[in-house]
């Protein structure tokens, strides 16, 4: 993987009208051994890749389907074309006009069904690689009473493998309305659901329709754009320059950031009422345990944790280690990653009554053997490294 320094350089060509990039938000920014690749595993087009260990980027290749931005954990990349917000607001819309059925599409079935379609009654993007957890519950907590996700033939798309994000995003969203014993479900499905259709398709002027035809502007301006980072660079175009690298905090950690979309997801959630006393396994979250025969103690794992989901603590008789809360992980694995003496395991499954209610556990740490800062720190640790007594000082 490259050096920090390079990930800057790499995630800054990633910018544009269509992904906004929030470099320090990355955990391999964060951690030069983290092993998140999750942007260049789900890109649909090629955009990032990853070659021998090495990331690229090629800008000229996105499409903007926000698809990189469904599957970071930590929101270091975000869709801005539309945004979360606008693409919520689009499809309470069509969901309004289709009284209640939220329906989704790719541009791909869309553009080879129109005429055959009330376009007021559908919300489309680029890729369903683009829905999200969030906006699906969101929909669900605003009344909808079914979500479909209308796919095209992916086999044959240039995208084709957006729809493995959708996929894992339905199930995801199937499984949390099943455990809060909701009757709204998420589909994908390969035909518009009945409502949909077209009253009258004789005469219809699709010109009128702002909605629609502003849609195949934006997929063509998507397919033919030059990205705004190769137009600044030819310029000699500066923006304001973004910090390079994070500053401790005076608790010894980076700083924390909990993603939007993770606030918005956990509202809609509270928002159905208490769910079953169960555990459910996600793509989303995770449940901290640490193995305390294993543990160093550096608490390296809170140092590095992006949203505080493991924090630091100490109390006033001396007694310290880390807290977990499970509501605020993103299984970005950050924490496993770092850990010096493979102390810590993700496990897949958390309590869901877990997440709303902000459980957090703690998990007390023995005292370091050799507390870095003392006069013969040094002495003792390589003592005890070379298990030798014949190490002295001068």
């Amino acid at each position: 993987m490259p050096n920090v320094t390079s990930i800057f350089g790499l995630l800054e060509k990633l910018e544009s009208t269509d992904i906004a990039v929030r470099q320090n938000r990355c955990v391999v920014v964060r951690n030069r051994n983290a092993t998140c690749r999750r942007c260049a595993e789900a890109c649909t087009s090629g955009c990032i890749s990853m070659a021998e260990n090495e990331l690229l980027i090629a800008p000229d290749k996105c499409v903007g389907c926000g698809t990189c931005a469904t599957v970071c954990p930590t929101c270091a990349l975000e869709a801005q074309h539309p945004t979360d917000q606008e693409l919520l607001t689009a499809c309470l819309a069509a969901t309004q006009a289709a009284e209640g059925e939220a329906i989704i599409a790719c541009t791909q079935i869309t553009e080879a069904a129109h005429g055959l379609f009330d376009p007021e009654k559908v919300c489309a993007v680029t890729c369903l690689g683009r829905v999200e957890e969030s906006l699906i519950a969101s929909l669900a907590q605003a009344g909808a009473s079914h979500i479909s996700l209308v796919k095209a033939k992916c086999a044959e798309c240039p995208q084709a493998s957006g729809v493995l994000t959708a996929e894992l995003v339905c199930a995801t969203a199937n499984t949390l309305f099943s455990t809060w014993n909701s009757p709204v479900k998420a589909d994908l499905v390969e035909k518009f659901p009945a409502c949909a259709r077209l009253a009258e398709a004789k005469g219809y002027d699709y010109d009128k329709r702002g909605f629609f035809s502003g849609l195949r502007e934006d997929a063509k301006a998507a397919a033919a754009k030059t990205t705004d980072y190769a137009v600044k660079e030819a310029l000699g175009v500066q923006d304001r320059p973004e910090p390079r690298y994070e500053k401790v905090q005076a608790d010894g950690t980076l700083p924390h950031f909990v993603p939007e979309r993770r606030t918005r997801l956990l509202e809609a959630l509270a928002a159905q009422g208490t769910p079953q006393d169960i555990m459910i396994e996600t793509r989303l979250w995770g449940h901290v345990v640490i193995d305390s025969e294993k543990c160093s103690s550096c608490q390296m794992c809170a140092t590095f944790c992006p949203t505080g989901a493991i924090a630091k603590f100490q109390d006033a008789d001396g007694t310290f280690g880390v807290t977990h809360a499970p509501g605020l992980c993103v299984k970005c694995r950050c924490c496993t990653d770092i850990c010096p003496k493979d102390a810590l395991m993700l496990s897949d499954e958390v309590f869901a009554i877990d997440l709303l209610e902000g459980v957090v556990e703690r998990h007390v740490m023995a005292p370091i053997k050799n507390p870095p800062g003392g006069p013969h720190s040094i002495w003792h640790s390589m003592r005890d490294l070379l298990a030798c007594d014949q190490v002295y000082e001068r």
